[in-house]
């Protein structure tokens, strides 16, 4: 086991970037971004939002931070974007718009785009929305590209929030973010305690976990609540044909789009196959303690036939993990976390070649991932956070250890008008 490099001394980018949002901070009011929020404006009208994210990190030893890829749990097989020194985390621009053509319905329609670090402008979201208010219930019609519903704790770890990384184990299972084409049925009760919402979709998975010939996926969603309790439960069920992972050692790249075996196999190991997801999550937040808890976890089975240019076999695989935030409220504007983290895997093959085939997906040795990261946050204006944040990550690779700044900037309403 090796043991972990000392980390290097921050580099001359994290201390500009200090400086640099320290000096940016004046004259910004909104809310903070959250994906949780209802995207269309609440009246008539239109609005413009945008959020960014900018970070300075230093790591130990000298492979790519994120690490580009963990024996045991490959996932999609592609690389995240490097991020040492300064750069890009994430951003995003959206546009909602909505009418209200009688009393109790709203019409509407959301369109947004992201782009990760120096990756490719891609979109995000791009729906049309038809609402109706049934009493103190209401009803929501979705079409179109979204992220898939699984509640706002999964949905939004690693989508600009307080860590710096996707947790691993949504990183393994979603490839960061699962976003698909469909249509949503979304029922929510206008109650404060018990069963508060539904969502009842068909989702055409065309990247991971799906693939290009996945078909219609099936996706349940449930929400409740009971007085400083909050839980999400959702469950998809998926058949991946031809779905496409690098063999292991192929020059990895960042990208949006799964292989897809049909089109060809060099370098590829391919699955055809039934898989399912289940995630969770538990969230704790009594107003009057300075304390917040969330639980969130994902566990996914796979079952079918894997193929490569070396061999074939029957897989079962089981992939699960999750995370533990803690939060400490130390005062305005000061906010103190931590995130601990586990994701492991087992796999089991047969058939001819089945170990070859094993080693070129990436499935041994199959070792755990590890990761706790602490950090401090600074909510110096409604528009902006600065943090700090230093973490370790124990895998199949050497031990990592890094320390960096973030500078997180969100505005709900850039500009907008209402009639």
């Amino acid at each position: 086991m090796q043991t972990p490099s000392t980390p290097p001394r921050p580099r001359l980018e994290i201390r500009r970037l200090a400086w640099a949002c320290a000096f940016a901070l004046a004259g910004f009011q909104a809310q903070a971004h959250d994906l949780s929020q209802d995207p269309l404006p609440a009246a008539a009208g239109w609005r413009l939002g945008a959020a960014a994210a900018v970070t300075g990190i230093a790591a130990s030893g000298d492979s790519a931070w994120p690490a580009t890829g963990w024996r045991g749990l490959p996932g999609s097989g592609r690389a995240p974007d490097g991020r040492r020194g300064l750069g890009l985390e994430h951003a995003t621009v959206d546009l909602a718009g909505a009418i209200v053509p009688s009393a109790g319905t709203r019409l509407g329609a959301v369109f947004a785009a992201g782009r990760h670090g120096s990756g490719q402008v891609h979109a995000e979201a791009a729906r049309i929305e038809a609402r109706t208010d049934l009493g103190l219930d209401r009803l929501a019609l979705q079409l179109g590209r979204d992220r898939v519903p699984l509640g706002p704790v999964l949905t939004s770890a690693g989508h600009v929030d307080r860590h710096a990384q996707v947790p691993a184990i949504k990183r393994v299972t979603l490839d960061g973010d699962w976003i698909a084409d469909g249509l949503n049925l979304r029922w929510q009760r206008g109650v404060t305690a018990g069963l508060q919402g539904l969502d009842l979709g068909l989702w055409r998975s065309r990247s991971w976990p799906g693939a290009a010939s996945a078909g219609w996926t099936p996706a349940l969603h449930l929400e409740g609540g009971w007085d400083r309790w909050r839980a999400d439960l959702s469950y998809a069920r998926l058949r991946p044909q031809g779905r496409g992972v690098p063999v292991t050692g192929a020059t990895a790249v960042h990208s949006h789009d799964t292989p897809d075996c049909r089109l060809g196999t060099v370098n590829l190991v391919c699955f055809d196959g039934r898989s399912e997801l289940l995630g969770a999550s538990l969230s704790w937040d009594p107003h009057e303690q300075p304390w917040a808890v969330t639980l969130g976890g994902l566990l996914q089975r796979e079952q079918g036939h894997l193929a490569s240019s070396l061999g074939q076999a029957e897989v079962r695989s089981r992939t699960r993990g999750g995370w533990l935030d803690l939060q400490w409220r130390l005062g305005e504007p000061w906010l103190a976390g931590l995130r601990l983290e586990h994701a492991q895997a087992s796999h089991r093959l047969s058939g001819p070649g089945a170990s070859r085939v094993a080693t070129e997906a990436g499935l041994l040795p199959n070792t755990p991932v590890r990761r706790a990261a602490a950090s401090l946050t600074w909510s110096a204006a409604p528009d902006w956070r600065l943090g700090a944040e230093a973490g370790t990550e124990s895998s199949s690779l050497p031990s990592t250890r890094w320390i960096g700044l973030r500078a997180i900037w969100s505005r709900r309403d850039v500009a907008g008008l209402s009639w």
